[in-house]
């Protein structure tokens, strides 16, 4: 489908959920293509981006570049079969380099260490993924060479130079491609058009030490949906679901959620007295979580837990080997 000077492949993912993902490509400042995000290896998904470039009469070898909007399977999952394919670089935000090497070092103790702080938090479940979604992480292929863009840096695609901006929050190294010439951003996953991109709390996120708490993930995406609201866009291409217009609109209601969420935590807290995430959790989502969605409900919960305790509106004490979050006395009826 194309866009004013980019076009898309539509991919497959074996997520619940969230069906497809977007892998967009656009001539390159040499005359050859780059390619931003690579979907993940899952069904016909690497044949796809191959036919695209085809269809773009070009060949695997015109590849300049491949882009990282951010470092999550179903975004970077085909980067290394791509660049074995292409020879390109991948080129990504450092954080989001440094995560990959991580993934590409696999340390079974870093992991044992997460499901430890996770336990802290009230769920010890270690069963976490389906065959299917094992499946296809066991597919990727890591990028060996790989340069970084940063915020300030400039790039050129699509007949136009895209400015970089850093939008962490959903990952700790998201970034944004913004034309000023027609404000057409393409946005990875920091604002999309239907659903809100997922904001966890994760020990271990970005390759750091799963014994490191992360810094405060809303309070970085908070600030990152700000900033691609006062870039005010006029097309935003998505990750995941439809383009769409107003992306400032956008941007500030998905906020406006996340700022209800988090009146929601405080109410439960209040109401309930000390809890741990867990059960903040079963609360906040009021209904049956299947099972690879109770991780994904208690890292949303923890990233708004931890932004209020951060910021003075809530305390959390370690009672029985659980952290477990309270309100201030003096909002307890």
């Amino acid at each position: 489908m194309p866009f004013p000077g980019i076009f898309r492949v539509t991919c497959d993912t074996p997520i619940p959920g969230l069906p497809h993902v977007h892998v967009y490509m656009a001539e390159g400042e040499h005359g050859g293509i780059v390619l931003i995000d690579t979907a993940m290896p899952f069904g016909d998904s690497f044949e796809r981006i191959k036919q695209g470039i085809e269809w773009l009469g070009r060949s695997p070898s015109d590849v300049e570049r491949i882009y990282l909007t951010h470092a999550h399977p179903d975004h970077f999952g085909c980067a290394g079969r791509l660049q074995e394919l292409t020879g390109a670089p991948v080129v990504c935000h450092p954080f989001a380099k440094r995560a990959l090497e991580a993934m590409g070092n696999p340390d079974p103790e870093r992991w044992k260490q997460r499901l430890v702080v996770y336990a802290e938090h009230g769920w010890a479940d270690e069963d976490e993924l389906t065959g299917r979604m094992s499946s296809s992480f066991q597919q990727m292929v890591l990028p060996e060479e790989m340069t970084t863009i940063d915020e300030g840096d400039a790039v050129t695609f699509g007949g136009g130079s895209f400015d970089i901006y850093w939008t962490p929050g959903h990952e700790e190294g998201h970034v944004v491609f913004f034309r000023k010439s027609d404000r057409l951003c393409v946005v990875g996953d920091t604002v999309l058009g239907k659903i809100t991109p997922h904001i966890g709390w994760m020990p271990g996120g970005s390759g750091v030490s799963p014994d490191v708490e992360p810094s405060d993930p809303l309070g970085q995406f908070l600030d990152s949906l700000e900033k691609v609201a006062q870039l005010d866009p006029s097309l935003v291409l998505p990750g995941h679901g439809r383009p769409f217009d107003e992306g400032a609109e956008r941007a500030h209601a998905i906020a406006a959620h996340h700022e209800a969420r988090l009146r929601r935590c405080m109410g439960i807290l209040i109401r309930r007295g000390p809890l741990n995430a867990l059960e903040v959790a079963h609360d906040l989502f009021d209904r049956q979580l299947l099972h690879f969605e109770v991780r994904l409900a208690l890292a949303e919960t923890l990233a708004h837990l931890e932004y209020l305790r951060l910021r003075g509106r809530l305390q959390r004490e370690m009672r029985d080997g659980v952290w477990c979050y309270e309100a201030p006395k003096r909002l307890i009826p």
